[in-house]
């Protein structure tokens, strides 16, 4: 049932796949298994890249375009500020990339926010930096999937274009300023495990995963044994296998939800 076909992709449209050896196919759903490349400028054109929240030279926005992301940016760097002013004045100096290119402007590091044509249609996998990269590809695609299904609880927010450009905008400042002279490249070190929270948060599943599992394996959440799952959450390291069943997890919380409608 596989067909293996040595050759490249022309051109896409709709749900045909034009090849290079002038053959075509059509195709529900389409995975480019970069690795550690990013041959994104030679996917999308400079203005599909900017639309879609790619890096792009500045000059490639429209005069409006450019004035409504560096006013939004300062905006939200001010809010970063007002929150952590030990980044108005760092302990080192350090020196400024200039990159000249725009920053990634992708929510949560996954989805356009600028919401073209086919928003719900495309996410762009591991564009963030980070230390605990297993564990986050797959919340990261556990996040796109219900995304691309129309299954996330946050489906009014990813409808909202304003509050999803504030908030690329207040997590560049925050990154900015954390890992000042970093390269154009969205960074999470420390602050991994917070963003895997984000995302479990936005799926509707529990954040406190150490405590899951003491629970689950004690079979119970009360008494002595809710205080040693309490002691573990706070004090036993994470690891990747308190993430373990998450799929589970959320298909769980559809059936519930699912079930829940009927009965109403």
């Amino acid at each position: 049932m596989i067909h293996v076909a040595r050759t490249g992709i022309a051109s896409m449209k709709g749900q045909s796949l034009q090849l290079s050896n002038q053959s075509q196919l059509e195709v529900d759903a389409v995975v480019f298994a970069t690795g550690w490349e990013s041959p994104i400028s030679k996917i999308f054109t400079p203005a599909q890249r900017a639309e879609l929240g790619l890096p792009v030279p500045w000059e490639v926005l429209s005069e409006n375009e450019a004035k409504f992301w560096k006013e939004l940016d300062a905006s939200e760097d001010r809010k970063v500020l007002d929150l952590y002013p030990i980044f108005d004045n760092p302990p080192y100096k350090y020196i400024e990339r200039d990159v000249g290119e725009t920053p990634s402007r992708l929510f949560r590091s996954l989805i356009p926010p600028t919401m073209p044509k086919d928003r719900g249609n495309i996410v762009f996998l591991g564009r963030l930096a980070n230390v605990q990269q297993t564990s986050l590809a797959e919340i990261n695609a556990l996040w796109s999937v219900a995304y691309l299904e129309g299954l996330l609880p946050i489906e009014n927010l990813v409808k909202d274009e304003d509050a999803m450009k504030k908030e690329v905008a207040r997590v560049n400042a925050f990154m900015k300023r954390r890992y000042p002279g970093r390269r154009n490249l969205p960074t999470a070190v420390l602050e991994v495990r917070d963003w895997m929270d984000v995302l479990l948060r936005d799926l509707g599943l529990r954040t406190d995963r150490n405590r899951l599992a003491w629970e689950r394996s004690a079979d119970r959440g009360f008494g002595w044994w809710g205080l040693k799952g309490w002691l573990r959450e706070w004090f036993k390291p994470y690891e990747p296998v308190v993430y373990k069943g998450i799929i589970g997890e959320f298909l769980e919380r559809l059936n519930q939800q699912s079930e829940g409608k009927k009965t109403r």
